[in-house]
């Protein structure tokens, strides 16, 4: 009994040996060697920007570091995660200017497929972004609003494209998650259903690629019960 016990032992031992040996041959190969894209650009090829517009670029991958110019311009890059942004030292000088990417993921893989995109700057944006009502889904001031038309979310639409948006407070509180692209703010429920009969005050603290900063009320009401 002694000895099958023992042997028992050592198969075990062996085998967790050729585990152990298995893991270390996976890491190998789950090495990163991909090299990251670019994803997508807050500026389009040809589009007119304000002359102190933050640029941000986001990439496939986390990045380990990025770099973004902006021809005859001054400026930085902060890396976040995926997402690089350049921010200009002084207001990018009116006309014609080339924008270029490069950058190394978290392994140090080179970016690949980033191609230039030429940008004409204008005078700077002093303006704070505004709320595009009517193109928000339920309208901003909408009346009898049928809750079985948004079981999942709701849009917010803005008058220009956001850096960042954040939901300061809902009434009536139910909880949410909010995603954040371009001019469009979608905020979805999370195990909720609008009952009818409740009028929807949300209010949301705004920034533009400018820096420019508004706080907005959005607001609608359900419809009454049908009898």
């Amino acid at each position: 009994m002694i000895r099958l016990l023992r042997i028992f032992a050592l198969l075990m031992a062996a085998s967790m040996l050729i585990w152990i040996a298995g893991c270390g041959d996976d890491e190998e190969e789950e090495a990163d060697t991909e090299a990251p894209t670019v994803a997508s650009v807050s500026v389009a090829e040809g589009q007119q920007v304000a002359g102190n517009t933050s640029i941000t670029v986001t990439f496939s991958e986390k990045m380990g570091s990025a770099t973004i110019t902006v021809s005859g311009a001054a400026g930085a890059t902060t890396v976040a995660g995926k997402v690089a942004t350049w921010t200009p030292s002084g207001d990018i000088p009116p006309g014609a200017h080339t924008l270029t990417i490069d950058g190394e993921d978290e392994a140090g893989n080179s970016v690949e497929g980033a191609v230039p995109i030429n940008i004409t700057a204008t005078a700077p944006d002093t303006e704070a972004p505004e709320l595009a009502g009517s193109k928000c889904d339920p309208k901003d001031g909408a009346d009898g609003v049928d809750p079985a038309d948004y079981p999942e979310k709701i849009t917010l639409v803005f008058s220009e494209a956001l850096s960042d948006a954040s939901v300061e407070s809902v009434e009536p509180d139910f909880k949410f998650t909010d995603e954040l692209d371009g001019d469009t703010l979608t905020v979805n429920f999370l195990q909720y259903s609008m009952p009818n009969e409740t009028e929807y005050t949300i209010e949301v603290s705004v920034k533009d690629n400018a820096g420019n900063t508004a706080d907005i009320t959005y607001s609608f009401t359900t419809m009454a019960k049908e009898q």
